[in-house]
């Protein structure tokens, strides 16, 4: 018999509506809103677009795994009461760029680079617009001479992407290695991490993986099908792998 996990009550309701920003001209008593309201109430929708990406589903499949979402993880490095400065989230009709978070955040009254993949959207996998916005993010930080930091949790190139994907991990590469020696990179991993997404953070200045987590070229299913050999995960890419190797 497992121990119940213990639960903290709560009177909020998860899945309650919540109420919409209303963007009104101040001191107005009777006034009908235009476009510029509309304006405004565009561009609120688009900056919070991000942030409902993956739906109630998705983010319960992750939560199931017994993982946070990228935005969960983000207030948790953050400092409390702190408002990160995300750069920017490209949002094309192919969701390009939506599966990696880029922002400025405040970690003990320093800003700190941070960057981090939504694994709620394509499996965090990457594209050329997303090699774009970390060689973006990395050259910001050596420019200010602040601190990186990378959450993994991406299976990698984006396959439809084609080449894209492979072009855009070049150019993340490129512009991490221009800064290693100039300011300290701290890669964490988190979940399941294959081929670039093992690629990436091993090139920082520190890796962190805890338990349960992988990093790999592929994974077991790979290995079995090409060599028929059977190993896990752990076994494959697991800490006590990349612990003893370096």
């Amino acid at each position: 018999m497992s121990k119940k996990e213990h639960l903290t009550p709560s009177l909020e309701n998860p899945f309650a509506l919540k109420a919409e920003l209303e963007f009104t001209v101040p001191g107005q008593i009777d006034y009908e809103p235009g476009l510029y309201e509309a304006a405004l109430q565009a561009g609120h929708d688009l900056q919070q677009r991000p942030l409902k990406a993956a739906g109630i589903k998705a983010v319960q499949k992750q939560h199931e795994k017994k993982r946070m979402t990228i935005w969960e993880r983000i207030q948790v490095l953050a400092d409390a009461g702190t408002e990160p400065k995300v750069l920017y989230q490209n949002w094309g009709k192919n969701l390009d760029g939506a599966s990696l978070v880029t922002a400025i955040v405040k970690v003990n009254g320093r800003d700190v680079a941070m960057y981090g993949h939504d694994f709620t959207v394509r499996a965090g996998s990457m594209d050329a617009t997303n090699g774009t916005k970390l060689a973006n993010l990395f050259q910001l930080a050596g420019k200010l001479g602040i601190p990186l930091v990378g959450m993994n949790d991406s299976a990698g190139a984006y396959i439809p992407a084609g080449v894209g994907g492979l072009d855009g991990y070049a150019e993340a590469f490129t512009a991490l290695r221009k800064i290693n020696g100039v300011v300290p990179s701290i890669m964490c991993m988190f979940g399941y991490n294959a081929g670039g997404g093992a690629y990436l953070p091993r090139q920082g200045s520190f890796v962190i993986q805890p338990n349960d987590t992988f990093f790999g070229l592929t994974g077991p299913g790979v290995v079995k099908s090409v060599l028929g050999e059977d190993v896990t995960a752990d076994e494959l890419g697991g800490p006590s792998v990349h612990s003893q190797s370096g």
